[in-house]
């Protein structure tokens, strides 16, 4: 019986991603360039598109491309460090509440389009966010991702650029709502939250799934709607 641990599976994910990394670090790709289409990288990683969308994804989180409708990606002229979980409130609490007032106008509305509009694609793009985060368990980092591909992936399925557009660019202060959420809490206090958002993630995805437009909106105005019910009840306490 062979007993040696079996080496992990490297995701294909994470090949492109390191791939592409490494040719925006060594200037393959220079500040400003366009990089290949979605469909070229396809093909020369042999992979899904949706593959390809989750590496975009967790670049564009790094800060390294940035996306513009109907021209492409496109490499930054900078980019921020790795996720940082060191936050101090209460700014970044005050910051978070102001992106997440915004949030919830804009997905509440996305969510419902997108049980109107989302094609067999899109419900996969959903899905494998959701499978991302569940499977994120403590790596708050993933996680992080994971949960932003999620909702980034239903602004996609209304099939309004300009929905996943807007959020994309302002991922700098979503990220920031999202690293409140994650960093600070204890390993149970964070196994917990992921439950929780779990859960609410699946109501959304269900209802977008069965083509429910009025359930979408609902699930989502709930899920952020509780983050913005905090934020106002913690600001309100250091007052």
């Amino acid at each position: 019986m062979n007993n040696t641990p079996k080496k992990p599976r490297t995701r294909l994910t994470d090949v492109v991603i390191q791939t592409l990394s490494e040719r925006l670090d060594t200037q393959v790709y220079r500040p400003g360039q366009r990089l290949p289409s979605e469909q070229a990288l396809c093909k020369e990683f042999k992979v899904s598109r949706t593959v390809i969308r989750e590496a975009m994804a967790s670049l564009r989180l790094g800060g390294r491309v940035v996306s513009s409708p109907g021209l492409g990606v496109f490499v930054t002229e900078d980019h921020d460090p790795p996720i940082s979980f060191d936050i101090q409130p209460p700014a970044d609490s005050r910051w978070a509440l102001h992106i997440m007032e915004v949030r919830v106008g804009l997905e509440v509305e996305a969510a419902g389009l997108a049980a109107e509009r989302r094609t067999p694609a899109n419900m996969a793009d959903i899905v494998q966010a959701f499978d991302e985060f569940n499977a994120a368990e403590s790596d708050r980092a993933a996680a992080v991702q994971a949960d932003f591909n999620f909702h980034l992936a239903i602004a996609r399925a209304s099939n309004n650029p300009h929905f996943a557009h807007l959020l994309e660019s302002a991922v700098k202060d979503v990220m920031l709502d999202l690293k409140i959420k994650h960093g600070g809490k204890s390993e149970q206090e964070l196994r917990d939250y992921e439950k929780r958002t779990a859960r609410e993630h699946g109501v959304i995805m269900a209802a977008i799934m069965r083509g429910d437009p009025g359930a979408a909106r609902a699930a989502m105005a709930r899920h952020l709607g509780e983050s913005v019910a905090r934020y106002r009840k913690q600001l309100a306490a250091k007052r």
